[in-house]
């Protein structure tokens, strides 16, 4: 008889993804792969609106889930090596990397803020749903599997496959810093790959790296640090975000109102009502859905609606200005500067005008008083004892000791001399935006 041959994905970032279908497993992993949810992930960008700056950043989250899922495989493979393919540990690791990211909506993190849910939510939902393809894949495998993915997306069940799925050093980053850095075109996020799965070993409380991929993995939690200061955190990509906030604020304050923005009953206006969408419903959003919405909206009769939403259409940026906070003294100004601008654009200060603050943390030490487990990232030493990284490498120290943060004015063009005026009278004069 003729066997079948695998399953094979090419990937740009891995090369050779496959599943071979003489396998229970691998058959599995084909069949989660063609449901409609998983499916879904390819209208789901990645980076969000990074490819308005990144132009090459234009892939999915279905191409970045297939990446984790082989990372996950060869992360489990290379501690637990000889392990039975079809062990259960295995089978729930892998599956779970694969949904990690299942319950993404259009625009992701952005869209996120703006209807107040969080992906992981529907993630583990999307599992446990009796009604979605995915969970009745996984109940035919085998009727515990979806509430043992759940609970390993929750942080539950073995310490090692807990941080393969999520932690400071799991298949989720290893990709995404490979992926993200190749498609949009920059150098910094890379990293030894390879050495890190070469020295990754196993304890009673989970995932830890042998010291002889010390440096490796130093450059690996660098690499994450220049990323989200170069691509996640870039001005002009944090600026469209605020811009699709604003959009779809004010699209919501309209229906608020009893302006027919969206069409009644879409799910788009369940969403912006504050209902609560089925799983299965939430997994028909698309990022195609919202685009289409939007450019509706730039026809809109609101005049600020249909300029937001013509503006994101358009690629007509808002301006991104760094206003460094440094001093309380300089802190005080911004703030009464920022105070000064909102009451001279009354309600307009909503959608004109926003200040952009965040954070992150590189690298996230361990701190005695947290309840995360296995937040650090541990070394074992040539004698066998086992360190925190931070412990020993000055560069993770700094790290950790140091967050990367930023307050950015993001504004309608047309504001750019109210805003140099106001800066000027509380001395806080901005840099130049784009």
């Amino acid at each position: 008889m003729k066997l079948k041959r695998a399953k094979v994905y090419r990937d740009p970032v891995h090369d050779i993804i496959s599943y071979e279908n003489q396998g229970d497993v691998g058959r599995l992993m084909v069949t989660l792969i063609d449901t409609p949810e998983f499916q879904r992930l390819r209208f789901v960008r990645q980076v969000g609106l990074a490819y308005l700056v990144f132009h090459g950043a234009e892939h999915s989250r279905f191409a970045h889930s297939m990446g984790v899922a082989y990372l996950a495989r060869r992360m489990f493979d290379a501690v637990r090596e000889g392990s039975a393919t079809d062990c259960p540990d295995r089978v729930v690791t892998l599956v779970a990397a694969l949904l990690h990211d299942i319950g993404h909506g259009p625009f992701s993190h952005a869209m996120e803020r703006v209807f107040n849910f969080h992906h992981e939510d529907y993630s583990r939902a999307l599992v446990s749903d009796d009604d979605s393809a995915i969970c009745q894949t996984l109940r035919t495998f085998d009727p515990t599997l979806p509430e043992r993915v759940a609970g390993l997306l929750e942080g539950r069940g073995n310490a090692f496959c807990a941080d393969v799925v999520s932690s400071q050093m799991d298949a989720d980053r290893f990709d995404y810093l490979l992926r993200d850095s190749l498609m949009a075109g920059v150098e910094v996020g890379g990293y030894d790959l390879e050495r890190i799965l070469l020295m990754l070993e196993e304890d009673e409380n989970g995932l830890l790296v042998n010291v002889r991929a010390f440096e490796s993995v130093e450059g690996y939690l660098v690499g994450r640090y220049h990323m989200y200061r170069l691509v996640y955190f870039h001005r002009c990509v944090r600026g469209a975000e605020a811009m699709l906030q604003m959009t779809f604020s004010r699209a919501k304050e309209l229906m608020d109102q009893g302006v027919g923005v969206v069409a009644e009953g879409s799910l788009f206006g369940r969403l912006m009502r504050g209902d609560q969408l089925a799983p299965t419903e939430f997994c028909s959003l698309s990022e195609i859905d919202a685009w289409a919405q939007i450019k509706d909206w730039s026809r809109s009769a609101d005049e600020v609606l249909a300029e937001l939403a013509s503006s994101l259409v358009n690629r007509r940026m808002f301006r991104a200005v760094e206003q460094d906070a440094g001093s309380p003294a300089r802190l005080a100004r911004l703030e009464a500067a920022e105070a000064e601008i909102v009451a001279e654009l009354g309600e307009k200060s909503r959608y004109w005008f926003t200040v952009d603050v965040a954070t992150d943390e590189p690298y996230s030490p361990y701190v005695p008083s947290s309840l995360s487990r296995g937040k650090a990232i541990r070394v074992r030493d040539r004698d066998g004892s086992v360190f925190r990284i931070e412990e020993r490498s000055p560069l993770v120290g700094a790290l950790g000791s140091a967050s990367y943060s930023f307050r950015r004015w993001c504004y309608h063009p047309s504001l750019s001399g109210l805003v140099s005026k106001v800066a000027a009278a509380h001395g806080v004069i901005p840099g130049h935006g784009a």
